[in-house]
């Protein structure tokens, strides 16, 4: 699985890479520009001079510069900013990657305005505040901040007043509501004072309840004791030194090759190691590349944009930068890859011999166990592990020290678990529950709100409800046979359940483990069924699902693929419904215009 993990998350992440490096190209050359600027006269205007001619730009476009990304909050216009000599009143420019994004327009003229007149990109003319809706409809607002003109800046606002010279709106978005030129949330009220009131009253008992437990005086000791000796055993200890004690492990240890807690352990942690060592190679072929072959690497996509005319200047350095820098763009996507995957053979390779050393090294409880394959439905009135266990000592010659077999209870799971759990709990000597000490309103609600999250038995003594007849109802819906009798309806159930295919076979050691296994190669029968086999295991014990013993066909281990995707699928489906189709509109929604952020 480790091994699948890194790959996937190679592939994903190459993918999204060269995504992104794609989407960059494209809106890089929506914005192409060339290295001259264009100075273009108004109707009514004088000629240029000849030598102020240049090469105009190959793409039209309609609509006004929007990036979305990058930057945060209102931007500031430079401290240096100067009035640019080649800057006229009335004169269209075209901006490139070499104009500069300090300059700003004559006092007689001091608002850019992106012009919509002509059918070429990224021109502005330096005008006065009523003429900016000549340029540009939409932007009637000469902004002094920022030496620009723009639209209305109102939260809410689908569609400006253009009418006026101030920031109003004539037309709201879905879910707000026109007043005085302004957008108001449609469904704000005294509502959200009242939920933000619950919402602090849900803090204060939180915090009273916490701090109540840690003021409350112990009433149990003898529960406390039990339950810090089971955390003390809880705990990944040294083995035994000369004095007989147990210290925990120092902050040293190399979890990598000392097996705390199996081999599983140390397999985790060397996953762990293989992925930072691989962003290690990703960051550092990266750096390689921006230290060695072009500075530029270490800006792109993280300028900061602003106003339309700053970001045709972004965008035209981006894109030029991009073309000339695309070969290193390229090597480090096939480095990676190249890479990636070599590093992904071998890191399989290690683990697998990791795991195949740890495990010679070391005896566990699978090493003394085999698996018998193949066995036929059998019910639960034959004594099945005593004639296996028979069977198997008389094929290989070895003694056996128990068989267990895997039953069938997937239709009774709750039932056999609750039943083992209450036979384990009660060979474990417990005091009866006593009578809590007298207590305070406060407290005493606290209290009881424990005793029903944590199912805590009442101190009257009182049995729990008997289960038995729910348990025989459901053995008249299932198994009317077995419900036919009064005896006790678990016993019923247990002698009404077969076999699944497999049992474990526990042997006294591994060598006659092993030489069972070898001798029973050829397969054997049983209760006559033929071509039951034994085998060794890999898992250990307490990782057997046994209730899935039974049901692991391959049309159950589809249904159940498609179920677990189907789940994935619709939690997916709830997320984007519930949490990112509203942030996904509010921010399709949003007003980028000048570097404003949501």
């Amino acid at each position: 699985m480790p091994v699948c993990n890194v790959a996937t998350a190679l592939g994903v992440g190459l993918i999204f890479g060269i995504a992104d490096a794609a989407s960059s190209i494209r809106g890089a050359e929506l914005l192409r520009t060339s290295h001259l600027s264009v100075d273009v006269a108004e109707p009514g205007q004088p000629e240029l001079p000849a030598n102020a001619t240049g090469v105009s730009s190959l793409v039209a476009a309609g609509k006004p510069i929007r990036i979305a990304r990058g930057g945060a909050g209102q931007p500031k216009p430079a401290e240096d900013t100067h009035v640019s000599e080649n800057l006229r009143c009335g004169l269209t420019h075209k901006v490139t990657s070499s104009s500069d994004k300090r300059d700003r327009c004559p006092e007689q003229c001091p608002f850019f305005a992106q012009n919509r007149n002509d059918k070429d990109f990224c021109t502005f003319t330096c005008v006065k505040e009523e003429d900016c809706a000549k340029m540009n409809p939409a932007t009637q607002i000469g902004d002094d901040k920022l030496g620009v003109c723009r639209s209305c800046v109102v939260d809410g606002c689908h569609k400006c007043d253009t009418s006026v010279l101030e920031d109003r709106c004539s037309e709201c978005q879905a879910g707000f509501v026109l007043k005085d030129g302004l957008c108001h949330f449609k469904y704000a009220g005294a509502w959200m004072k009242y939920v933000g009131y619950a919402l602090l009253a849900i803090v204060v008992v939180v915090v009273a309840w916490i701090a109540d437990m840690q003021l409350r005086p112990c009433t149990n000791e003898t529960g406390l004791e039990h339950g810090m000796e089971c955390r003390e055993r809880a705990k990944i200890l040294m083995p035994k030194d000369e004095d007989g004690e147990r210290k925990p492990w120092p902050l040293s240890t190399n979890l990598m090759t000392t097996p705390l807690a199996g081999t599983g352990m140390i397999l985790h942690f060397r996953f762990q190691a293989a992925l930072i060592i691989w962003a290690v190679f990703v960051a550092s072929v990266w750096m390689f590349f921006a230290q060695f072959v072009d500075s530029d690497l270490w800006l792109l996509g993280t300028r900061r944009f602003g106003t339309p005319r700053m970001n045709c200047i972004l965008v035209a350095w981006g894109y030029e930068t991009q073309n000339a820098l695309m070969w290193t763009k390229v090597s480090f996507l096939v480095i990676v890859y190249v890479g990636s995957v070599l590093m992904a053979f071998a890191y399989g390779v290690l683990q697998l011999r990791c795991f195949q050393e740890t495990d010679y090294k070391t005896k566990t409880m699978k090493d003394f166990v085999a698996m018998v394959i193949g066995l036929p439905k059998i019910p639960g009135t034959k004594a099945v592990e005593d004639d296996l266990k028979a069977k198997i000592e008389s094929l290989s010659g070895e003694t056996v020290v128990g068989v267990s077999v895997a039953w069938d209870y997937q239709e009774f799971e709750e039932e056999v678990t609750t039943a083992l759990r209450d036979e384990v709990l009660a060979g474990i000597p417990t005091e009866a529950p006593r009578e809590p000490p007298a207590m305070n309103p406060v407290r005493n609600g606290f209290y009881k709100f424990e005793k029903t999250i944590f199912m805590l038995p009442d101190a009257d003594g009182a049995e729990e409800e008997d289960g038995s007849e729910a348990l025989r109802q459901k053995l008249r819906e299932l198994r009317p046979e077995a419900a036919a009798s009064e005896e006790d309806p678990m016993k019923q159930l247990l002698l009404s359940l077969h076999t699944s295919p497999r049992a474990f076979v526990v042997f006294d050691t591994q060598e006659a483990m092993e030489a069972a296994v070898e001798k029973c190669a050829d397969g054997f029968e049983f209760e006559g069924a033929n071509g039951l086999t034994l085998e060794t295991l890999t898992a250990e014990p307490d990782t057997v699902q046994w209730v899935n013993f039974g049901h692991s066909t391959p049309q159950e281990k589809a249904l159940k693929l498609v179920a677990g995707f189907g789940i994935i699928g619709l939690a997916c489906l709830f997320w984007a419904i519930v949490f990112y189709a509203p942030y996904a509109y509010y921010v399709m929604t949003f007003n980028y215009e000048n570097g404003r952020q949501p």
